[in-house]
C-alpha cells in the first residue's frame, strides 16, 4: 500500500534538504550532532509537519547554523520569534551594559536604551497567533 505523500514541498522542507545538502551532511549525522530527533526531521522534509516546537525550531536554527528568524519565517511564526527576542532582552541588555561600562562607559547608557526600546517595539500579547495551513496542490 503506498504511503500518504503530499504533492508538495513545504518551504521550510525545501530549505531544510538544501541546507543539509550545503553543509554536506546526512540526515543521520545532523540528528546525532545536534540531538535533533531523526523522525520529526523526517516529517519535516517530507512536508508532513509545518508546526514546530520553539526547542524544535532553535535546535533546529542551531544544527544548519542558520538564525532562527529564517526559521520561524518559513513556518509562519514570527510571533515565537519576537516572544524569544523580548525574553532574552533584558538579560542581552545586562550583559551587553555590564561590557560597555568597563570599555566605554559612554556607550552603556545609549546601547541599554537602544535594546529597551527595539524590545518593547513589539508586544507578544498583541501579536496574534498565526498558523498556515498548507494545502494540497491539484
Amino acid at each position: 500500500m503506498a504511503q500518504n505523500h503530499p504533492i508538495f514541498s513545504t518551504p521550510l522542507a525545501v530549505f531544510v534538504r538544501v541546507r543539509l545538502a550545503e553543509l554536506n551532511i546526512s540526515r543521520s549525522d545532523f540528528c546525532r550532532r545536534s540531538t535533533f530527533d531523526q523522525g520529526l526531521l523526517s516529517k519535516i522534509q517530507n512536508s508532513l509537519v509545518t508546526s514546530l516546537s520553539i526547542e524544535s525550531v532553535l535546535k533546529l536554527a542551531v544544527g544548519l547554523s542558520v538564525p532562527p528568524q529564517q526559521l520561524f519565517q518559513l513556518i509562519d511564526r514570527m510571533d515565537l520569534h519576537e516572544l524569544v527576542m523580548q525574553s532574552y532582552a533584558q538579560e542581552f541588555s545586562s550583559v551587553v551594559t555590564g561590557w560597555l561600562e568597563g570599555n566605554h562607559p559612554e556607550l552603556a547608557g545609549q546601547a541599554q536604551r537602544v535594546i529597551t526600546e527595539a524590545s518593547v517595539g513589539s508586544n507578544p500579547a498583541m501579536v496574534r497567533s498565526r498558523r498556515r495551513r498548507w494545502s494540497q496542490k491539484t
